[in-house]
């Protein structure tokens, strides 16, 4: 795959912003991370539907509570990240 650098400038106003944000109160218990070893890691959760775990591949991105591991569609349906970017406005206080 190769980098295309007039791609953010082809883009249309309509695609989803891609950055991602972790809510203020979980802010401190949340660690995002790139998965480097092939080693079999799969995330905490199951995608609706399914009844298994489903495995973390080398080089994605995942996201750790605690001992937790969740890919980042995951962690976006469980409340750990979010595409809000104005979240902190929306906290309960």
């Amino acid at each position: 795959m190769t980098h295309d650098p007039d791609r953010n400038q082809n883009d249309s106003a309509s695609d989803q912003d891609a950055r991602l944000y972790v809510p203020i109160n979980d802010a401190e218990n949340i660690n995002v991370a790139v998965k480097t070893s092939s080693s079999k890691e799969y995330c905490f959760s199951k995608f609706p539907g399914q009844d298994h775990f489903h495995l973390l591949m080398h080089g994605e991105i995942y996201v750790t509570n605690g001992h937790d591991m969740f890919c980042v569609e995951c962690a976006i349906r469980h409340g750990l990240l979010t595409r809000d970017r104005l979240n902190w406005q929306h906290q309960q206080r």
